[in-house]
């Protein structure tokens, strides 16, 4: 008995050991999800804290940039800060509240009861009403809705359509619209009408509109190759040829068309290796389909219409008045162009009988040549005109000389049957640019214009620049040399030489000894004479003014020096100079 007592004793004392034990150990595991779960809650108000500090400082710097618009966007910030933060703010409450209610029940009812709050919390956080899970998904389920509603308006905009076709009861395939069906109808129409046919195909359309299946949808000459497969009549695989769009007929192979063509294509390339050759007409020969048999057309037939020519060469047959200008008159041609039929035509002078080509062969197929040229243009010079003081009223003197400059073109041209139809300048150099001329219209009021009865006596103006001129040799009456009969003025080579007075220039030329020599008649018996000019401003006939530039100093004759030699006669007689000029210069 007393065996049992101590058995029983010891049993319970190792009972009450390991209820210790497992006391102890359910201790340390609270502790431990104690901690857990305030690591958990400090994780997500950290969180919360850091959206927070984030949104407020988004918040602030909305604010800064927005002044203008504060008072209407301050509601709506408001609100939207409101939708934000209230899930957060709810949180953090729901935070506190976990950590307070799990300190109460692990100081009232011990380390289990804090252990069973503390799950409740974490289940009540994840799937509460308010819980994340929630949460997520009244976030998550629109923008889902909203991502699943782009999805399906992609997918029905990505779906493409297209017009079944059906004709006489046939279904011939697919097509983009109606309007393929259309342009077929006049692919067939002008098969037909090529023959001069009534083949008259009757044709009863139908369209429906259907998603697009497999294969790309039917052209206008597969439709058109169709309609003529099942519409009974006789048809022919082939090539159709269409020149400038018009159909000419089908071939059964297209290879020698190509071959001909090529050729025809290499023989202008040899005459012309730097230009480029295209030919004038749009030609189609490549689209294969379905032809009625009676516009199968033989290809050595079509090959030599393409290569034969339209009109033959013309010629102008030169008469023994004909010059190259009247050629050109006559002909309507520029220089350039008959160069181009004739070479060497500028060259030389036609005769009596010559051939003169005016136009090449016009072939069936006109080509394009195509080429890069240079050359050179004159560019004509302006005249300016300008006021002088210096000149009197009247008078006129050219002070720069005008010339033409040149420029050096680069041009694309076109020529046709050696014709130019076109000129293209792509590039432009200035070789020398033109020179303008500088005209000088005298202002100066002259002294009293004397009429031709008038001049005579003390009435001759001093015929070269006051101030720059002065007498170098007298008159044999004033004691000059024997039979000098005048007066010698000298300035400088090139000086200006005027009218003494008005009237009529009656000599302007070489003169014996004078040399340059110009006469002017006053027609009252009076004339005055200019020699040893070096070039003359007036021509015989001209009616000049007093004052007006007649010639320019020079020493021409038989000179010692560049000089005026001015003398004043009355028909055979001479007088002295010294008594019919108004003043006079030593």
């Amino acid at each position: 008995m007393k065996k049992n007592t101590v058995t029983d004793e010891n049993a319970e004392t190792k009972r009450k050991v390991r209820r210790v034990l497992l006391g102890a150990r359910l201790n340390d595991i609270g502790l431990y999800l104690s901690a857990f779960g305030r690591y958990i809650i400090l994780v997500f108000v950290g969180l919360a804290r850091s959206a927070g500090r984030g949104i407020a400082k988004l918040a602030r710097f909305v604010w800064s940039r927005s002044g203008r618009l504060t008072n209407a966007l301050m509601k709506k910030i408001g609100y939207f800060l409101v939708l934000i933060v209230s899930p957060f703010v709810g949180l953090v409450h729901s935070f506190k509240r976990a950590r307070q209610d799990i300190r109460a029940n692990r100081r009232k009812k011990g380390v289990l009861a804090a252990v069973g709050s503390a799950l409740g919390h974490f289940w009540s956080f994840l799937f509460g009403s308010n819980g994340v899970a929630v949460t997520v998904f009244n976030i998550a389920a629109p923008i889902v809705c909203v991502v699943f509603l782009f999805n399906i308006v992609s997918y029905a905009s990505n779906l493409t359509y297209c017009v079944k076709l059906t004709v006489n009861g046939k279904t011939l395939g697919y097509i983009e619209n109606e309007q393929v069906y259309y342009d077929a109808d006049e692919i067939l129409k002008e098969r037909i009408n090529y023959l001069g046919s009534d083949e008259n195909i009757r044709l009863e359309p139908t369209f429906a509109i259907e998603l697009s299946g497999e294969g790309d949808p039917l052209t206008k000459y597969q439709v058109a190759d169709l309609i003529l497969e099942y519409s009974g009549v006789s048809v022919e695989y082939a090539y159709g040829f269409f020149m400038n769009g018009v159909f000419q007929g089908a071939v059964p192979d297209n290879r020698p068309i190509h071959d001909a063509l090529d050729s025809l294509m290499d023989k202008y390339q040899s005459a012309h290796p730097n230009a480029e050759i295209t030919f004038r007409d749009t030609l189609e020969f490549d689209t294969a389909g379905l032809y009625l048999s009676g516009s199968i057309i033989d290809t050595n037939w079509l090959i030599s219409q393409l290569t034969s020519v339209k009109a033959s060469a013309g010629y102008y047959i030169a008469t023994a008045e004909d010059t190259i200008d009247t050629i050109v008159e006559n002909t309507g041609l520029t220089i350039h162009q008959l160069d181009l039929l004739n070479t060497g035509f500028s060259d030389s002078e036609p005769h009596e009988g010559q051939r003169i080509k005016i136009r090449d062969e016009i072939p069936f197929l006109s080509v394009n040549i195509s080429v890069t040229e240079e050359y050179d243009v004159e560019v004509p010079y302006t005249t300016e005109y300008y006021n002088d003081d210096t000149l009197y009223s009247g008078v006129t003197r050219v002070t720069t000389e005008g010339a033409n400059g040149v420029n050096h073109l680069t041009a694309y041209v076109t020529y046709v049957n050696n014709i130019e139809v076109s000129r293209r300048v792509t590039a432009a150099k200035v070789i020398s640019a033109p020179v303008t001329e500088r005209i000088a219209s005298g202002i100066k009021t002259p002294p009293e214009q004397y009429s031709s009865s008038e001049a005579g006596y003390g009435k001759f103006i001093w015929p070269m620049e006051v101030g720059k001129s002065h007498i170098s040799e007298l008159t044999v009456w004033d004691g000059g040399y024997a039979g000098h009969y005048g007066i010698d003025i000298t300035a400088y080579y090139g000086a200006p030489i005027y009218a003494g007075a008005s009237g009529t220039v009656i000599v302007a030329g070489r003169n014996y000894g004078y040399g340059n020599c110009v006469i002017i008649d006053h027609g009252n018996g009076f004339q005055t004479l200019y020699g040893h000019c070096s070039t003359l401003a007036v021509t015989v006939g001209e009616q000049v003014i007093q004052g007006q530039l007649i010639a320019y100093e020079g020493s021409s004759g038989i000179v010692t020096g560049p000089h005026l030699h001015f003398e004043v006669r009355g028909g055979s007689l001479k007088y002295n100079p010294l008594d019919y000029l108004e003043h006079v210069y030593y």
